[in-house]
């Protein structure tokens, strides 16, 4: 897991460079300095390093999960064979190789870059937990970190970013918007931006501060209602945080709840069997959770588990709580920060009508990874494989479209998505036998 979040953490670095747009009018601090770009060292060519080369481009070239999409890949096989004569020039052609093919999720990261990032926050620094990647003419907000200073602001998910701290973001190079990004925990970061709804400027300020460890919070809700959110599928604990907090409000409540909401919101995902053996609480083994499309492979088809199959870390769900919750009334809250794994669940529950949708259409990232080492300590992450919804839907750069769409106004105060979710259920409740 290290790997996933030390990439979303340098997300920003692997952006194209920007166009210039309207924002000098709008935004007067100098930016900082940008890094100088690198150079190749000029040292005599070396075989070694070509085939090191030559394997990772074969390497992408076979496992790439769209071929379709690797443009001219043929012209980048012998691009850089003149310019490798050290480790620094293999690793500044490994990082132009991932950046050609076009894909944000593709990375090289060098063993430097791992350390660097681990300085950052032995120094203590910290992001508003907004991440910005650019389209258009303007870098946009992709998706906003749970419980950090950029969560229950009136900042949404695709708005345009204009600048930060009274600095202009159009004609930055990512690595500078990334230091902007960052600071020390209690410093202030001004974020002007365009509404995604009806292009108005607005301005908010963020407190930085180091994003708490996500965690699983239940609550019971009006008429036996179970409120659970559940942040993360990194990792299986967080299933046993489900099961753990959801029997504590079946004991709360007497013996039983009346339904459940289900809180995927700001949810990034984490790990695809995670996220499968999770779905399984709510299906049974002949629904299917995902369809995995690996190149040019058979589509494999993910069932649910067994309910007596299901295990977190060696110990079996309690089958009774299983049969329990596949039965029970169910609605799901999502955002455009509900990612990957966790649009395999909603994805899930929505094709095999387990539950309703409410909320905003999800993030759109339905693509998973391969990993290959390359020289001293690198590591290239490739998107090797694809996922599809149960029905066979697309889910990658479209999303999971909610059955209810509720959008929050920027002024609202009450989640009205969450209310709007009670409504459903309670409807639900009404008309079950």
């Amino acid at each position: 897991m290290f790997w996933k979040t030390f990439q979303l953490a340098v997300l920003a670095l692997l952006l194209t460079l920007p166009a210039t747009g309207r924002t000098a009018q709008t935004c007067d601090k100098p930016p900082p300095q940008a890094a100088p770009p690198p150079t190749y060292s000029g040292q005599p060519a070396n075989d070694g390093y070509q085939i090191m080369y030559h394997s990772m481009w074969e390497f992408i070239r076979d496992s790439y999960f769209d071929p379709g999409r690797l443009k001219d890949w043929t012209k980048y096989e012998h691009a850089f064979d003149d310019k490798l004569g050290t480790i620094a020039d293999i690793e500044i052609a490994l990082k132009a190789l991932a950046q050609a093919t076009g894909d944000k999720w593709t990375t090289y990261i060098t063993a430097q870059d791992m350390r660097d990032h681990a300085a950052m926050e032995q120094q203590g620094l910290v992001t508003g937990g907004i991440m910005l990647y650019h389209r258009g003419q303007h870098y946009k907000l992709d998706v906003i970190h749970y419980g950090s200073a950029g969560y229950h602001t009136t900042l949404r998910e695709r708005d345009d970013i204009l600048c930060l701290n009274g600095v202009a973001l159009d004609t930055l190079a990512p690595e500078q918007v990334a230091a902007l990004l960052r600071g020390k925990s209690g410093d202030k970061l001004k974020v002007k931006a365009i509404s995604s709804e009806d292009g108005q400027e607005f301005e908010v300020e963020l407190t930085l501060a180091a994003i708490p460890a996500p965690a699983v919070q239940a609550k019971l809700l009006q008429n036996g209602i179970a409120y659970l959110t559940m942040p993360s599928f990194a990792g299986e604990h967080f299933i046993t945080e489900f099961v753990e907090q959801y029997s504590a409000l079946v004991s709360q409540n007497g013996g039983k709840v009346n339904g459940l909401i289900l809180d995927l919101r700001y949810n990034h995902g984490g790990e695809l069997p995670a996220a499968t053996k999770f779905s399984s609480l709510f299906l049974d083994e002949s629904k299917v959770v995902t369809q995995s499309v690996l190149r040019d492979k058979p589509i494999k088809l993910i069932h649910a588990n067994k309910a007596d199959e299901i295990s977190i870390k060696g110990k079996v769900v309690d089958a009774a709580l299983v049969a329990q919750l596949r039965k029970l009334p169910l609605v799901i809250l999502a955002n455009g920060s509900s990612a990957s794994a966790a649009e395999v669940t909603l994805a899930a529950l929505k094709d095999n009508k387990r539950g309703v949708i409410v909320g905003d259409t999800s993030f759109g990232k339905g693509v998973g990874y391969k990993t290959q080492r390359g020289p001293v300590g690198g590591l290239m992450s490739l998107t090797a494989f694809k996922y599809l919804s149960p029905n066979g839907n697309e889910v990658h750069e479209i999303g999971i479209t909610p059955d209810f769409p509720v959008a929050v106004p920027r002024s609202e105060t009450r989640d009205v998505q969450l209310e709007t979710a009670i409504i459903r259920l309670e409807e639900k409740l009404q008309n079950s036998p």
